[in-house]
C-alpha cells in the first residue's frame, strides 16, 4: 500500500507541474429557439471572422511598409533625391539627358554605376541646393535682394556646371590612382609569369591584392572575360576606359608579346621599371616647382592680407571715415584671400605626378 501511495503521489505532483497549454476557443453557433436566431448569430460570427483577416492583413501590410522604410532608409540620400527628382519632373530632365552628349561615356569611365537621367536628376538637385545656399549666404551677410539673387543664380549655374563635370574629374582621378599603381602591379604580375603562373590566374591575383583602382579594374577586366569575352577585348575595353598613353603602352606590349610569344615576364619587368624612372624624374621637377611656388604662397596668404589691411585702416584715417563697408572687408577677408590659398593649393596639388 505504501509503494501505491507513493506512486499516487508523485503522479499527483507531477500533473501539477504540467505546463497548461491555452488553446484557441472554437467559435460555436448558439442554439436559438429559432431558425432567425441561428442566421442572426451566424452573421455576427462570420462578421468576426471578416474583421480578423482584415486586421490580419493590416498587420501584415504594416509590416511590409516598415520593411519598405528600413530599405529606403538604408539607401544613399542622393539615390532618394534623385528618385524624388524624377517622380516630379521626369519629362524636363530626359529630355536634358538626351542633350547631354557623351555622358554615358563619362559615367562609366568614372565607375559611376548610375542611369544618365537618375544622375541628371541629381545634378538639377545639387544646383538648387547650390542656388538657395548661396541666395541665403549673401542676404544673412546684409546684401541687396538683388545681390542675393545673383550670387543664388552663380550657386545654380556653378552646381550644375560642377556636377557636369564630376564623372571627368573622378575618371581623371582613377587614371591617376591606375597610373601610380602601375609599376607594382606589374611586378607583381612580372614576378607570378616568371614562376610559371598563367596570365589570367596573374591578373587574378593582382585584382585580390590591395591596388585601389586597378585592382578594381582587373577585376571587371575579369568578369568581361567570365561573361564571354576574350583576353584581348578585355584588355581593349580596358585600354579605351582608361584613355591613357601610359595604359595603352602597357596594354600594346602584353598583346604584342602573348601574339608573338614573346617573355611576358621580362617586358613588363621593364615596363615597371620604365614607369619608375620616369615618375623619380617628374618628382624631381615637381619638387623644384614647388620651390619657387612657395614663396609666392607665402606673399599673397600672410604679407598680401596685411598690406590690405594697412592699407585700408591708413586711407580711413585720412578719409576720416571707412573707406570699405564692414561686411565687404569681412567677406574679402574671410573669403577671398582663403579662396587664393585654395587655389594655389588645387595648384600645387595637380603639379603633384602621376
Amino acid at each position: 500500500m505504501s509503494i501505491v501511495r507513493a506512486i499516487t503521489d508523485f503522479l499527483e505532483r507531477l500533473g501539477g507541474k504540467t505546463i497548461e497549454v491555452a488553446e484557441k476557443p472554437v467559435r460555436s453557433i448558439p442554439k436559438g429557439k429559432s431558425v432567425q436566431e441561428r442566421l442572426r448569430a451566424l452573421k455576427e460570427l462570420q462578421k468576426e471572422i471578416e474583421a480578423e483577416k482584415s486586421e490580419g492583413e493590416k498587420e501584415k501590410e504594416m509590416e511590409e511598409l516598415i520593411e519598405w522604410r528600413k530599405k529606403e532608409i538604408q539607401r544613399p540620400f542622393s539615390d532618394r533625391l534623385a528618385d524624388a527628382m524624377l517622380r516630379y519632373f521626369r519629362g524636363p530632365i530626359e529630355s536634358l539627358t538626351s542633350s547631354f552628349k557623351g555622358l554615358d561615356q563619362d559615367l562609366y569611365r568614372a565607375n559611376i554605376l548610375t542611369p544618365p537621367d537618375r544622375y541628371v536628376a541629381l545634378m538639377l538637385a545639387v544646383s538648387v541646393f547650390a542656388g538657395i545656399f548661396g541666395f541665403l549666404f549673401a542676404y544673412l551677410l546684409y546684401m541687396p535682394v538683388e545681390t542675393s539673387a545673383l550670387v543664388g543664380f552663380l550657386g545654380f549655374v556653378g552646381g550644375f556646371f560642377y556636377m557636369r563635370h564630376y564623372p571627368k574629374m573622378v575618371w581623371k582621378r582613377r587614371v591617376a590612382e591606375v597610373e601610380r599603381a602601375m609599376p607594382y602591379a606589374l611586378r607583381h604580375m612580372a614576378s607570378l609569369l616568371s614562376a610559371g603562373v598563367g596570365i589570367t590566374e596573374a591578373i587574378l591575383s593582382v585584382a585580390r591584392a590591395d591596388y585601389g583602382a586597378i585592382s578594381e579594374e582587373f577585376e571587371l577586366m575579369l568578369r568581361d572575360m567570365r561573361t564571354g569575352s576574350s583576353f584581348e577585348d578585355a584588355l581593349m575595353k580596358f585600354d579605351e576606359k582608361m584613355g591613357s598613353e601610359n595604359v595603352s603602352r602597357v596594354v600594346k606590349q602584353i598583346l604584342r608579346a602573348v601574339k608573338f610569344g614573346g617573355n611576358l615576364s621580362e617586358v613588363l619587368y621593364k615596363l615597371a621599371e620604365d614607369f619608375a624612372f620616369e615618375y623619380r624624374m617628374k618628382l624631381v621637377e615637381y619638387v623644384q616647382k614647388v620651390n619657387g611656388i612657395a614663396f609666392i604662397y607665402m606673399f599673397l596668404t600672410i604679407v598680401m592680407p596685411t598690406m590690405f589691411v594697412v592699407g585700408i585702416l591708413a586711407g580711413s584715417v585720412m578719409a576720416r571715415q571707412l573707406v570699405m563697408p564692414v561686411e565687404t572687408l569681412a567677406v574679402i577677408l574671410l573669403f577671398a584671400f582663403p579662396a587664393i590659398s585654395l587655389i594655389i593649393i588645387n595648384m600645387i596639388k595637380k603639379g603633384e605626378p602621376r
